[in-house]
């Protein structure tokens, strides 16, 4: 068994595709096929199912690729050793819109004072896809929403990867708003009073925030314009009678337009119970490189030290 052929192991799984995976590494699907049988025929045990929809993992073959992720992750430690530079190599880090408004500036600051010579690559991504990059070896270190149910049901599935999950805060979903908006001095809205308003959202509103309260769904005759960031929708909010639906920590904490007329009055009466956790998704130590570990701990120290408060 040679060193590529793990590589391509986690290929066919990314794709759960030979075909599509045999594209990408520009084989053909004859030689990947046969390469993926010797592979099986040498372990002793199916890694992948063949299915009308493409390959699953067998069970015997989820433990298989998450011990091969570590074997390659080891291996360019190894090159390491040899004098190979992965020390310039850029620290990929997945996170949903809203987060990344308020967390990509200050955790590039603490992560360059550890790592001077170090680079962060962030990519953005929507809610549940996060944690599905994670854990189709897809990417290392993620920050995304979870609610508490949809945390237990990534948890469960996460242990089987060895993928680690930390809660970094709680927050809840705000209605944004200026000071002198007919709404503003309550200290709590129910969505159902949210009708014939008009609205900014995000292109991509947050997976885990639809579970709430669903922006395009809260109620009759409500007016909808979206925004490509939350720096956009902010100005919005502060430039007319427009309202939007945010994260405390988006409010509180990412690029500022007019803040001191802005104002987050808490929903009520959501789909759900109007409670989010933002949490860190990351493969263990032993999976990652040494900048991926700082930038870890950099997520972590940002958050332990971050002055919370709710919006309100």
């Amino acid at each position: 068994m040679r060193m590529e052929h793990l590589q391509y192991l986690i290929e066919i799984n990314n794709y759960h595709s030979i075909s599509a995976a045999a594209q990408a590494l520009y084989l053909s699907q004859t030689t990947l096929s046969a390469i993926l049988k010797g592979v099986e025929e040498e372990l002793g045990f199916p890694i992948f199912l063949r299915t009308h929809n493409g390959v699953q993992p067998t069970t015997e073959g989820e433990e298989a690729l998450a011990l091969i992720w570590e074997i390659l992750s080891r291996y360019e430690e190894i090159q390491g050793l040899g004098g190979a530079d992965t020390s310039r190599r850029p620290v990929p880090i997945l996170l949903s819109p809203t987060i990344n408004e308020a967390l990509s500036l200050p955790l590039s600051r603490r992560f360059l004072e550890r790592e001077p010579e170090g680079n962060l690559e962030f990519h953005i991504e929507v809610g549940d896809e996060i944690g599905n990059r994670i854990l189709n070896n897809d990417g290392n270190i993620g920050v995304t929403y979870y609610t508490q149910r949809h945390l237990e049901e990534y948890r469960a599935i996460a242990s089987k990867y060895q993928v680690e999950v930390e809660v970094l805060c709680r927050d809840k979903l705000y209605l944004l708003m200026r000071r002198d908006h007919p709404l503003a001095g309550r200290r709590s809205i129910s969505v159902d009073e949210l009708c014939d308003l008009n609205f900014a959202i995000l292109d991509h509103f947050n997976t885990q925030e639809d579970s709430i309260a669903q922006p395009r769904y809260l109620g009759h005759g409500n007016r909808y314009t979206t925004f490509p960031n939350v720096t956009l929708l902010k100005r919005a909010v502060c430039s007319g009678n427009v309202v939007s639906l945010l994260s405390g920590y988006a409010i509180q904490h990412g690029s500022e337009s007019c803040p001191e007329e802005l104002l987050g009055i808490p929903l009520t009466g959501t789909r759900e119970e109007n409670a989010i956790l933002m949490c860190l998704i990351h493969r263990p130590d032993s999976s990652v490189r040494y900048q991926e570990k700082v930038a870890i701990q950099c997520i972590k120290e940002h958050f332990a030290a971050l002055d919370w408060r709710e919006s309100t």
